[in-house]
Order: structure tokens, then sequence, then C-alpha cells
């Protein structure tokens, strides 16, 4: 304890010659010299949990994901779930609206980023962050045969089952314990969202909602609002 107590009375010594001999530039590079690590620590880890925070009291509920696979790259995604956001009745403080157009996938191709696309695309639908998939002609089957959509006839009002009567995909998905066929899409290449857009310009694409979504009353109202003008 007593060579403990003197190693410590020598440093405390030290300090105050320093503080009262030398100036402020002297007592400032004393610090720096002594303790810069533990101030860049303390800064290091208060930034830390400041970002974690800021990250935990800003971050939203996801009120509806949409997924576009393979649009036309020039699709602005954010002005569009922006103006669709403004005829839904959601907290734009609390919730938000995503669209994503990133997956483009050819099932002829091996390129790494389409098997990068179908991979993310199970994995998101899986785990039930999908609500939407418009999909284009060439990959729209292969989603079917996977089971990926919900059978529309049940979350479509009789007057709705009408109205897109001649444009409703009916299809029998060996990977469903339902006999016989559903209603798992409804082609929009015509919608007037999708055609302002020129999000499909060559080619048929279809709407249908991805069997797990938990936001079945804003996924029909994105359905709405692909066929308003």
């Amino acid at each position: 304890m007593a060579v403990g107590n003197s190693v410590n009375d020598e440093i405390r010594e030290q300090q105050k010659k320093v503080f009262s001999e030398q100036g402020f530039k002297g007592k400032l590079e004393y610090f720096i010299y002594y303790y810069k690590w533990h101030v860049i620590i303390g800064v290091l880890v208060f930034a830390f949990l400041g970002s974690m925070l800021y990250n935990v009291l800003t971050k939203k509920e996801v009120a509806l994901q949409v997924v576009y696979v393979n649009s036309f790259p020039n699709i602005e995604s954010t002005e569009i779930m922006a103006d669709f956001q403004k005829n839904i009745s959601i907290d734009a403080n609390k919730e938000e609206v995503l669209l994503d157009t990133s997956f483009y996938i050819n099932s002829d191709s091996a390129s790494y980023y389409a098997e990068q696309s179908v991979e993310k695309l199970l994995v998101m639908c899986s785990a039930g962050t999908i609500d939407v998939c418009v999909v284009d002609e060439a990959y729209f089957m292969e989603m079917a045969a996977g089971g990926y959509f919900l059978d529309l006839s049940t979350v479509l009002s009789e007057e709705q089952m009408e109205l897109y009567k001649d444009r409703i995909v009916w299809y029998d998905c060996p990977n469903n314990l339902t006999e016989g066929e559903e209603a798992i899409a409804i082609e929009v290449t015509a919608s007037p969202k999708i055609v302002s857009t020129e999000s499909y310009p060559n080619t048929k694409c279809y709407y249908g909602i991805v069997v797990n979504s938990t936001h079945i009353d804003n996924s029909l109202a994105f359905l709405d609002y692909l066929e308003t003008p």
C-alpha cells in the first residue's frame, strides 16, 4: 500500500507542477498526452449509443412493402409511394410504405445477381416482409407454381371480383392444400399507374398479394391506386 500511495502521490505532484508552472497550452498538451485515448473512446461510445437511440426513436413501422419484379429501371419508387401514401390513412410520422424495384430475375440466366434476387425474394416472402408483388409475364408463372400468392377471392368483395373478372388469373397451384383453381393474381398491364410510370412497357404484368401478407387492407388499397388515372 505504501508503494502504491507513493506512486499516486508522485503523479499528483507532477500534475500540480505542470498546472502551476505551464500556461494553458502546456496544460492542454499534458491533458492530450495522458487522456486522449480516454476522450476518443468516450466520444466513440457516446456516438454509438446516440446513433442507436436515434434509430430506435425514429424507426417507422412498415405499413406496406411492395416489390416490382423485372420492372423497367427508370421507376422513381420513392415518388410512387409518396403519391400512394396520400391515398391511405396512415400516420406518416410512425409508418411508411415501401417499393423495392431491385429484383431482376431471368430464369434462363445463371448470373450471380439473378440468383441473389431469387434468394432475396424467397427469404422476404417467407419472412412475411413483402405484401404485394407486381411481376412480369416471364417470371410470373414460376412464382405462381411456387405458391407465393394469396387466393384473392378470400379478400376481394363479390363486386371487386366481378370488376376484375376478365383480368383475374386462375391457377391450381400444386403446392397449395386447397383443391382446384384459385384467383392468384390480376393482370395490371393496362392499369393507369403502370402505364404512366412505364413500369412494364414491353410485357404483361400481374398484381398479387403474397400469401402471408400482414397488411391486406393496404395491399388492396395499392391495387386501387394502380387502377387510378
